[in-house]
């Protein structure tokens, strides 16, 4: 059996569909579309599945690179202050591992407050 890959298509509705998204809600696009490339590097690295959820989990991948990226930005600077010399690239860093990480993290996470909420 073939891989299911995103398509064209599908790419393209992740894209619109993170910098629409983006927009409204206030992020940098630049963070989005980091972690939206990291979403697709850790998408190449799990079992196939449907092209609804690869295309949710690159979206959701952007959406927490766009929101956890310059918070792991800012403290990293903080705390390493000698990064200051290549800041930019630090916060690209910080997207795209936001962004590899978080088809990682969102379902640990998600777990964890269906555990702590009782929820079977």
């Amino acid at each position: 059996m073939a891989e299911p890959a995103i398509t064209a298509a599908g790419g393209a509705l992740a894209l619109g569909t993170v910098t629409l998204t983006g927009s409204i809600l206030g992020l940098e696009y630049e963070t989005l579309l980091v972690g939206m490339f990291g979403g697709l590097v850790a998408l190449s690295m799990i079992e196939p599945t449907t092209r609804a959820k690869m295309v949710v989990s690159v979206i959701t991948s952007a959406l927490v690179a766009g929101y956890v990226g310059p918070i792991a930005h800012a403290g990293a600077m903080e705390y390493f202050p000698w990064a200051s010399k290549s800041a930019e690239a630090l916060r690209w860093f910080c997207a795209f591992a936001a962004g590899v990480s978080a088809q990682t993290i969102v379902p640990l996470a998600l777990g964890w407050l269906k555990k702590r909420g009782g929820a079977q």
